[in-house]
């Protein structure tokens, strides 16, 4: 964690976080946290405005999804459907950490190359035989560092091809 002064420059020293307030003020955008720094010279002093910068980490086992791939189901457990290697819709219940953009951070449920459908979702049933074809729309609004690619699923004889995404890991 590192702080911004008032006159914009940065702290030396890098800091800790202890806690963060659950609510946001609605009129400045701000969150409460508390953090510990080392203060050797005094330069913080009591009431000192500071921003703080907070680097989150990076999660090597999340897998992002396109939000429109996500769905709950009546119990509110968020689910997805995916196609199987023998082309088979199938319901996976996924376990959700945020979002990223427009999409999910998914930690299980879900295992890299997984192709989840994005799209016609209302359409296609559990276990309906289907076709993966690639999908632009959502190849174009992947993020640079965590490449997905697309596919778009034709069901039977529907006329419209509801998208699939394989699962990508977060970067």
């Amino acid at each position: 964690m590192t702080l911004l002064l008032e006159d914009g420059s940065e702290y030396r020293a890098t800091g800790s976080l202890q806690f963060t307030d659950i609510t946001v003020d609605q009129g400045t955008g701000s969150v409460t946290v508390r953090a510990i720094f080392p203060n050797p010279g005094s330069v913080l002093l009591p009431g000192m405005f500071v921003r703080a910068r907070i680097e989150e980490g990076i999660n090597e086992n999340g897998i992002l999804v396109p939000q429109v791939g996500v769905t709950h189901d009546p119990k509110g457990q968020a689910t997805a459907l995916v196609v199987r290697p023998d082309n088979k819709v199938a319901v996976r219940p996924v376990q959700l950490r945020g979002t990223n953009g427009t999409q999910w951070i998914v930690e299980g449920g879900l295992n890299d190359g997984d192709r989840v459908i994005v799209a016609g979702v209302q359409k296609v049933q559990p276990g309906a035989v289907v076709q993966a074809v690639e999908s632009q729309r959502e190849t174009a609004a992947a993020t640079p560092s965590a490449p997905i690619t697309t596919a778009a699923v034709a069901a039977g004889e529907a006329p419209q091809q509801p998208p699939s995404t394989p699962a990508s890991q977060a970067k």
